[in-house]
This record gives structure tokens, C-alpha cells and sequence, in this order.
């Protein structure tokens, strides 16, 4: 250390260039650093979408889904595939390890894709949707404009603007009405003209359609022969002909309806006091920079209405906007870092009594900080909340405080030389210890690098955040540090120490304060060790207390509420209920005809709702989901005394009330995207009653949900039902299809398009096309008895009613089927709130295990936030053992005795037990944050210890007596180590009583170093003088003066000052 400092010294100049470039590097890389509220802890997962039409949930199973995962089983990498088969639809997720890339992921699945045999007609597709991929949400308006005119600008207008914005990946369009051509058949009409379905669906094929001739050179020019077929309005379609009679075209218009109607809706939006909009949502691309390509679609926007792409009167009304989360959640921890520096800065003077000598120590943090965002651009790490948020400016400043605070001192007392010599002397005395703990603070950070899966996905950022800050920080304090000081601080003339009494006033004081607890350590030992040690004992005796979670919820100002209806409730009567459950989230009347002439919730600023699933499939969801979104205002406008927590429970009773029977949970935006994807199951925690019988499933599924509802802290309990799905299960005869010379499949291909429709055809206008879909006339499929009246042609060209081909009965069946690993499950969905997740699942477990039996077939696994918890733990049971002997290593490398490094680590028991007590009387539970807090700690306490012993040796070197020694090298440590401990406890302080949306990371951190840092101001005082004494009472005065008093040595390099 002495040596670099040497180096900085003769050329000041090119170091503070240096000091100006890094900050300017840093700024720089703080404009295009990619920042996220949440990373994303989903491993490369890719989704594949199937629709196959009118397929009943067993069927889509059958046919769709159980062959794409046969297909895709076995896939290099591939740890999970997951899927979900219910009406029309077949979602299939594909779970890979975090080895591969996603576009190498994509590219296995596409090539599985080819070989995979489904059902005529069914075409699977990649989902483009990702965990926190959903970056921005809107509604279209527009007055005078019909749902299908609104939808129509949303698909050919928005959609195709908005995909074309860089890192924008899709746009999914929800809500309104999808424009389609329908061509109602008249079964009547249609046997009177003698003609059939699979005629008519002919005539509309063939009639529809552009042909090319190659060219044709007419004279010295070539020209494109074209025959251009295709069909232009509704009257074409009507004047298509199905046949001749006599000489008379039966045209389509003889045996059928043509008119421009709507699409089957899957779903409906509905936001306020209005029941039906169009909706927008844009997709952000894997792993794209959310903040840059918000600013890019800002600048669509303003376009789009600048150059009047949507009809006159229409426009677009956003209300979700991932960049005012990131925005708000990084001011919170930006203000937090910036009060805390000011914080950090007094205090400095404080101890020093010198605005430059703080202002110097103070400077390292904005410039460790910025080489972090360097760092962290240079190697493509990003940044988060988490990772952002847990910076501890006790570390960070610690390096330099020791430097400055010792520079100080030898400017101050040191007999003889000039300011840089001085300045380097204090340097090169320090060096050592400083080496050695910022070393610790590096191997205790060990068990961050070595986290795989979501952990690591998590925290990684966050290890190598600290290791860029911390580095830059030592880098600074023994370079730039050195030469401010040496160029700012003034030397103090004469050869006499300084006397005590020139301290600052706060020196002062506690020196007086410290002074009898140093005299009672030394001179007795044991009871003061047993002194300190009670506390210590106590404390970390109720660690046990704390509870444990996998980390702390951020707070993303919103609310993303689920309602379950019965599986056999209708898009109808699932949106009669949604309209009152908007009401009361704005707190309206409930009654729909009643006028919301006032609002008595004003904490919600909107509510949009969602039933069903939108028409791409990508969310997979029934007639039976409600989804409510209701962002938040600022606090400032809340209700007084009202909080989340308070609103949760208010927004629970009051819902759960009106629609008894109706199973809500509650959680967050991107929280519910995440907790879906990595269970996936739409809930925060699920218990999976896996086994190959649904109706056993679905039984157990019951009993395990009775069994949690009795668990304190379970809140939002639900099913996901597997059956229950009212079906009109039509069956072939197959003896009396071969009496008329059909086959099964004839008969299914009349009721697939008389009751489901066909397409048959596109209908063009522009760039735009429409369906044209044939069907029997509303009249003619609206019962069983009309049902039974389809008329089946048969080879002879007769007509035979479906009801003597067929058995056409109403049963129940299942409403969605659940796999993962060609496995079935039924889900049980809950959340944990007002108690600590770890004693929560604890007991849910054991209260399932003494309730619940199950066949021998079948078995649970218990899913969400908790594995994650158990896989976390894990690693650390492994790694903390080793980590812990490496730091043992590194302090008896530093001290060079077994009794020393005892002592050493003998503070860190006092860190931790502050921390600990801490967290028990804030209420805190113990999650990956506070652990950081910990790691803060440790790298602290050491550095203490290692400063008193340095300074005790020397003292014994000096000539001092054993307790003589100890006081007097407790006393010269006094000053550096309340100074790191304060520092610590200050800087932290704003996070620690922040509540802003963003301080969920930052809070249980804070309230670790906290209490760690006012027990390590404390406790080690009494403890390490009475253990420095007791390890070398039968010591020789010889042997105490050869203990060497720094690793580096005592003599500093020498200086030449050109």
C-alpha cells in the first residue's frame, strides 16, 4: 500500500486527471446503465401456444398437448416443461437451466417444433411473452367509434407502429370486438335449394382468390399477367354462386345471412365506470432495456399523433408505465444515497474537527459509486433495486475513513517531516489492516458468487456491485486520497504531540466516556468478557425468532387482484360481476345504475379490469378469471392512517362480502407475472396434488385447502378447479354412420362447422383482412333440439338429421388439465402475510401432512418463493463453513497468532447480535437483505479488531505494560473505529427510515447495520481490550514487543518529492 501511495504522491497532477476521468466515466455510465425495479429470476423459458377450435380441455390434452411435450422432452438443458390444456386453447411452457441463451433456447424448441404431428389445422406458435416483460398498457378512445372500429386501430394501426420500436418484441391486443365476416346458413333454405355446407364453404374458397400467368411480352415490353378473383364487400360475398337449377345460380345469399359481425369473445376489459374498452399491451424483448425502449415508444406516440395516424377523435390513454415504477424506486434510493453522504460528510467533522479532512473522506463514496456503474456497464451487469439499494456506505467509506482519520493524526502529533511525508507514514501504518479486511469483506461476499438459479440471477448484480465499489474505494483511499490530503491538510509545526484536549469536542467526550470502560476491561478481564458475552448470548439465543422469507416485497404502487369464479360461469356473467368489483375498488356504489358522483377510496387512481384471455392465447385463463389492476396514488393523497397493508384487508372484506362463493387474492403487477412463471400457477405459493386420477386430484386439492385455511398468516387460499366444466358431448353412432356410408369424421366436420363455425376464407381491404366464417344461423344451434336437426349429407346425396347419427347428451367434465414433467397436478393457490414465509410453510406442511392422506400414486410438491428460500439455504449451509475458515485464514495471516485471531473474531458474535436485536424490535424478518447487512457487519467488525490489536502490539512494542498496552492501543483505536461504526449507522440512517416505493431493499439492510454498528460501538470497546489481555497475560514484556505490530511493516516506503 505504501508503495502505490508513494507513486501517487510524486505525480498528484495525473492522479487527480485520473480521480476527474473515473467520475466522468461514471456519469457517463450512470445515462445508459440498464435499470430495473426487479431482474428477472426466470431462466430462459419459452411458451408455446396452440388453438385448436372448440376442442373441449380433455381433447386439447389428447391431441395437442401431450404430443408438443413428446416432442420437446429431452431437450438439451431443459429442466421443466409445464402446460395448461383448457377450451381452445394448449399453453406450453418449456423450462430451460440458465446455461443457454434465449435466442439459443428459442432455437431448440423451433427445431422440435417441425417434427411434432398435431391435429389439421392446429399450428403452434412461440409466445413472445416474458416474466417482467410487460412494460406498458393502454386503452384506446376515440368518441362516435364502435368496439370493432377500436379494435380495428388497435390491430392494424397501433400494433404494427409499436412493433416497430426497437426492444418492442409484440403488442397483444385485449378487449373489444374482432371485425369478421359471418355467413349465417339457413339449414331450411339451404335443403330447399338442394345444396349442402361443404358446398357453400367451396364456392366461398374458390371465389376468393388472385392467380399469377407469369408475363407476357407485347412487343418490346414484358408485362405481369395477374387474375385478380378476390373478393371486395359484403355484396360479393352474397353473389358468390353454390350451384345452378335450371339454369338459375343458387347464390350465397339465397341460403344465408351475410352481414359484418364480431368474433367469439375470449375476453372483455372493462376500466372505471366503463364496462368494455380496447386494450393495449406492449411487450418488451428478453433481456432488452426496458427505460430505452419506453423512451423510443414515448417518441411513437408523440409521432403517431403528430402525423394523425388514428382516425380524427381517437387517441390513446396509457396507465401503466414500467418506467414511472423504475423512476420512482431509483429517486427513493438515489435520495436515500445522497441524504446519507451528507450524513456521512458530517459526521466526519464531527470526529475530525475538519470540514476538509471530512469533506476528503466523504468525496470516495460519489466517486466508489460511480466506478461501480463503470464496472457494472463495462461488464454488462445490470442493475436493480436489490442490487443498488444494498449498498452500504460503511463499507465503502470505511477504507478511506481509516486512511484519513490516521493522515489526520500524524498531521496533528507526528514529530518531524514534511506534509507528504507524514501523510505517507500514516498511509503505509494502516495499509496492512485495511488490506486484510477489505479482503475479508471480499471472501465474505463469496456465498453471492457462488449462488446458482434465481439466486444467483438475483444477487449476483448485487456481489459484483460491492466489488466494484469496494475496490475502487481502497484504489482511492491509498491514491487520491493521500494526494488531496497531502495538497489540503496542513501540517503541524513543533516536536511535541499534540495534547488530547485539541480534539473535537465530540472526541473529547467519548474519550472521557470510553476511558473507565477501557481501566475495567484491562483490569479485570474475565468479568468484563463475561459482561460483553451475555448480551451476545441473548441475542443471537433469539435469532430463531426472527422468521425467514427469500427476500422482502417491493412495493411496485399497485394492486393486481385475482377473482375465481366456478369453472361453469360465462364471459356474460363473469363481466355482470367485474363491474361491480370496480366499483368497489373505486368505492362507488355498487349498484351500476346508481351515479359515482364521488369516490370514496381516493388512494386508487384507476381500475382496469380483465375477464377471460385475450385472443392470442397468451394468457391462458377462463370464462371464470377476473383480473382487477388498480395503480395507486401518491401516499401524500391517501386517507390518513390508512396503509397497504390496511387497504389490503379493507379491499379483501369488503370484496369477499359482496360475492360470497368468489375466492380474490392479492399481489402486485410484476410480482404476479413472476410468481406465474416460476410456478406456474397464477398465486404467490402453491401446494400441487400431483397424480395421474383428476377426480382424486381435485378431492385432495379440497382437503389440503380445508387444512390450510386453519394456518395463522395464510391469507388468499383458492383452488384452481380441474373439473366442472358443463360439456354437450355429442357421440357418433358408429353402426348407424355406416348404415349411410359415413365415416365418424364426416359427421364431426358438419358439427365443427354448422355449431363452431368455419373459416373459409379472408376478406381484404387494404392492408387489412378479415375472417369470413360459415355457420348454422344463431336459431338453428342455440338448444339441443337444434342441435339434434343438423342435417349430415351422406355420399347418396341425402340429408339425415344429427340426431339419429349421434347421442347428444350434457355431462360434466374437466375444465382445465394441469401438467408439468407428463405429469397431472391440481393446484392449491395461497399467499403468507403478516407472518415470516419460512414458519408459515412450516406449519402448512405439517398441518397437510396430519390431515391429508394420499393414494400411493399420487404425492405433493410445494412450489413458489419458498423453494427458492430452501435452494438459497442449501448453498449457504455449504459455502458460509468454507467462507467463514477463509476468513479466519486472512486475519491469522494478518496477526500471525491463534490467541490474536481468536480476539479478532471475537467481534463479530457483538455485529451480529446487534443486528439481530434489531431486526426483532423493528419486526423485520430475515430475508436475503438483511443477510447483506450481516456480510456489512462482518467486514466491519473485523476491521475494528484488527485496528485495536495493530495499535495495542505497538504499543507493547513501545515499552507499555500488558494492561498498560491494551488501554492505551483500545484508546488510539477508539477514534477510527466509532468513526467506521458512525459512519455506517448514519449514512444508513435515511433508508432506514424511508418508506418511499423503492425502500423495501434497502430497509432491512439498513436496520442490520444499524443495530450492528451502535453494538460494535459498545460491546467490543469492553471486549477485545479484557480478551487482549487474557490471551497474553503469561507473556514475557519480550515477547510482547516482538509481536509484530502491521503486516506491512511499520517503516513507511521513502518519498521523493521531485
Amino acid at each position: 500500500m505504501g508503495r502505490i501511495s508513494a507513486a501517487a504522491l510524486r505525480a498528484p497532477l495525473l492522479v487527480a486527471a485520473l480521480g476527474c476521468l473515473l467520475a466522468a466515466a461514471g456519469l457517463r455510465a450512470y445515462a445508459v446503465l440498464d435499470i430495473e425495479a426487479y431482474p428477472n429470476p426466470v431462466a430462459p423459458m419459452i411458451e408455446i401456444i396452440a388453438q385448436p377450435q372448440g376442442l373441449a380441455a380433455e381433447e386439447v390434452e389428447r391431441t395437442v398437448t401431450i404430443p408438443l411435450e413428446n416432442a420437446l422432452a429431452g431437450m438439451p438443458d431443459l429442466v421443466h416443461i409445464r402446460s395448461q390444456s383448457l377450451f381452445g386453447l394448449s399453453d406450453v411452457k418449456c423450462y430451460f437451466s440458465w446455461a443457454p441463451q434465449y435466442a439459443e433456447a428459442q432455437q431448440r424448441v423451433l427445431n422440435r417444433l417441425q417434427t411434432v404431428q398435431l391435429p389439421p389445422g392446429v399450428q403452434p406458435q412461440l409466445s413472445p411473452w416474458s416474466a417482467v416483460g410487460e412494460i406498458y398498457r393502454y386503452v384506446l378512445r376515440g368518441k362516435g367509434y364502435s368496439l370493432s372500429d377500436l379494435r380495428i386501430a388497435q390491430d392494424w394501426i397501433l400494433e404494427k407502429a409499436f412493433r416497430q420500436v426497437p426492444g418492442v418484441v409484440d403488442v397483444t391486443s385485449y378487449g373489444g370486438e374482432a371485425l369478421q365476416y359471418q355467413v349465417d346458413v339457413d339449414p331450411i333454405r339451404l335443403r330447399g335449394h338442394n345444396a349442402t355446407l361443404q358446398q357453400l364453404t367451396q364456392a366461398l374458397t374458390q371465389s376468393n382468390q388472385d392467380v399469377g400467368g407469369q408475363r407476357l411480352t407485347l412487343g418490346e415490353q414484358s408485362y405481369d399477367v395477374r387474375a385478380l378473383g378476390l373478393l371486395r364487400s359484403l355484396s360479393d360475398l352474397e353473389e358468390v354462386p353454390l350451384s345452378a337449377t335450371r339454369g338459375t345460380p343458387v347464390l350465397v345469399r339465397d341460403v344465408a345471412t351475410v352481414h359484418a359481425g364480431a368474433a367469439p369473445r375470449l375476453g372483455i376489459v372493462g376500466k372505471d365506470l366503463e364496462s368494455d374498452v380496447v386494450q393495449g399491451v406492449v411487450l418488451l424483448r428478453y433481456g432488452g432495456n426496458a427505460l430505452e425502449t419506453l423512451e423510443k415508444l414515448h417518441a411513437k406516440v408523440e409521432d403517431i399523433r403528430k402525423h394523425h395516424l388514428l382516425p380524427p377523435g381517437m387517441d390513446l390513454e396509457p396507465y401503466y408505465d414500467r418506467g414511472t415504477l423504475t423512476k420512482l424506486t431509483t429517486h427513493t434510493v438515489v435520495e436515500n444515497l445522497l441524504v446519507g453522504m451528507a450524513l456521512v460528510a458530517l459526521m466526519l467533522w464531527l470526529f475530525l474537527g475538519d470540514g476538509r479532512a471530512a469533506l476528503i473522506a466523504a468525496l470516495n463514496v460519489p466517486l466508489a459509486l460511480l466506478a461501480a456503474f463503470a464496472g457494472m456497464v463495462f461488464t454488462g451487469t445490470p442493475a436493480n433495486l436489490i442490487s443498488l439499494g444494498a449498498v452500504d456506505f460503511g463499507i465503502i467509506v470505511e477504507s478511506t475513513v481509516i486512511v484519513v482519520e490516521n493522515i489526520h493524526r500524524h498531521l496533528a502529533q507526528t514529530r518531524g517531516g514534511g506534509g507528504r511525508e507524514r501523510v505517507l507514514s500514516a498511509v503505509s501504518e494502516v495499509g496492512g489492516p485495511m488490506m486484510f479486511s477489505t479482503l475479508v469483506i471480499v471472501v465474505a461476499f463469496l456465498p453471492l458468487f457462488t449462488m446458482t438459479g434465481v439466486s444467483g440471477v438475483i444477487f449476483s448484480p448485487l456481489a459484483r456491485t460491492y466489488a466494484f465499489a469496494i475496490g475502487a474505494a481502497v484504489v482511492l483511499s491509498v491514491t487520491l486520497t493521500p494526494v488531496l490530503a497531502a495538497r489540503f491538510l496542513k501540517a503541524h509545526a513543533g516536536h511535541a504531540d499534540r495534547p488530547a484536549n485539541d480534539d473535537p469536542f465530540l472526541v473529547r467526550r467519548l474519550r472521557r466516556l470510553y476511558a473507565p470502560l477501557f481501566g475495567f476491561a484491562v483490569r479485570r478481564p474475565a468479568l468484563a468478557v463475561a459482561l460483553a458475552a451475555a448480551p451476545i448470548v441473548v441475542a443471537l439465543g433469539c435469532a430463531p425468532l426472527l422468521g425467514g422469507e427469500f427476500m422482502p416485497k417491493l412495493e411496485e404502487g399497485n394492486f393486481w387482484i385475482r377473482g375465481t369464479l366456478p369453472m361453469s360461469a360465462s364471459l356474460e356473467q363473469s363481466g355482470k360481476y367485474v363491474g361491480r368489483m370496480r366499483r368497489i375498488l373505486m368505492g362507488c356504489p355498487q349498484d351500476e345504475a346508481t351515479p359515482c358522483t364521488q369516490r370514496t377510496r381516493p388512494e386508487i387512481a384507476t381500475v382496469i379490469s380483465q375477464v377471460g384471455r385475450p385472443d392470442d392465447g397468451t394468457d391462458p385463463s377462463g370464462f371464470n378469471s377476473i383480473e382487477l389492476f388498480a395503480p395507486l396514488k401518491p401516499s401524500s393523497e391517501w386517507r390518513k392512517g390508512v396503509t397497504k397493508a390496511s387497504l389490503t384487508d379493507e379491499l379483501s372484506a369488503e370484496l369477499s362480502e359482496a360475492f360470497p362463493g368468489i375466492t380474490f387474492s392479492f399481489s402486485q403487477y410484476i410480482a404476479d407475472n413472476v410468481e406465474e412463471a416460476m410456478s406456474g400457477v397464477k398465486g404467490e405459493n402453491t401446494v400441487k396434488v400431483v397424480g395421474p386420477d383428476l377426480a382424486v386430484n381435485e378431492e385432495k386439492a379440497q382437503q389440503i385447502a380445508a387444512a390450510l385455511a386453519g394456518v395463522p398468516g395464510i391469507t388468499d387460499l383458492g383452488r384452481e378447479e380441474v373439473l366442472g366444466q358443463p360439456d354437450v358431448r355429442i357421440t357418433p353412432d358408429r353402426a348407424a354412420c355406416r348404415r349411410y356410408g359415413l365415416n365418424v369424421g364426416d359427421v364431426e366436420a358438419v358439427v365443427q362447422a354448422a355449431v363452431g363455425g368455419a373459416t373459409v376464407t379472408q376478406l381484404y381491404q387494404g392492408e387489412k383482412h378479415f375472417d369470413v366464417v360459415v355457420r348454422w344461423a344463431k336459431g338453428f344451434r342455440s338448444d339441443l333440439r337444434s342441435l339434434r336437426e343438423i342435417l349430415v349429407p351422406t355420399p347418396e346425396g341425402a340429408q339425415i338429421p344429427l340426431g339419429q347419427l349421434a347421442h347428444i347428451e350434457t355431462v360434466t367434465g374437466p375444465a382445465r388439465v394441469f401438467r408439468e414433467d407428463a405429469s397431472r397436478f391440481a393446484p392449491v393457490r395461497f399467499s403468507v402475510r403478516g407472518r415470516d414465509l419460512a414458519g408459515a410453510i412450516a406449519d402448512a406442511q405439517a398441518r397437510v401432512a396430519g390431515k391429508v392422506r394420499l393414494p400411493w400414486d399420487t404425492h405433493l410438491e410445494w412450489g413458489g418463493e419458498m423453494n427458492e428460500l430452501a435452494e438459497a439455504l442449501d448453498r449457504l449451509l455449504i459455502v458460509l463453513p468454507l467462507t467463514l475458515l477463509l476468513v479466519a485464514f486472512l486475519v491469522y495471516s494478518a496477526v500471525g497468532t491463534l490467541r490474536d485471531t481468536g480476539v479478532v473474531l471475537a467481534g463479530i458474535p457483538a455485529a451480529v447480535s446487534g443486528g439481530v436485536l434489531a431486526l426483532l424490535l423493528t419486526g423485520t424478518t430475515l430475508s436475503i437483505s438483511p443477510a447483506m447487512g450481516f456480510v456489512s457487519l462482518l467486514g466491519i467488525a473485523v476491521q475494528d479488531a484488527l485496528l485495536v490489536v495493530d495499535a495495542t502490539r505497538r504499543m507493547w512494542r513501545a515499552g507499555h505494560g500488558l494492561q498498560e498496552g491494551a488501554r492505551l492501543g483500545a484508546e488510539r483505536g477508539l477514534r477510527p473505529v466509532l468513526m467506521t461504526a458512525s459512519v455506517a449507522l448514519i449514512g444508513l440512517l435515511p433508508a432506514a427510515l424511508s418508506r418511499g416505493i423503492g425502500s423495501e431493499t434497502q430497509r432491512p439492510l439498513a436496520i442490520v447495520v444499524i443495530g450492528g454498528a451502535l453494538m460494535l460501538s459498545l460491546l467490543p470497546r469492553l471486549l477485545l481490550p479484557a480478551l487482549l489481555v487474557l490471551a497474553h497475560k503469561r507473556d514475557t514484556a519480550e515477547e510482547l514487543a516482538g509481536l509484530r505490530a502491521a503486516p506491512d511493516g511499520e517503516t513507511a516506503p521513502e518519498l521523493s518529492v521531485g
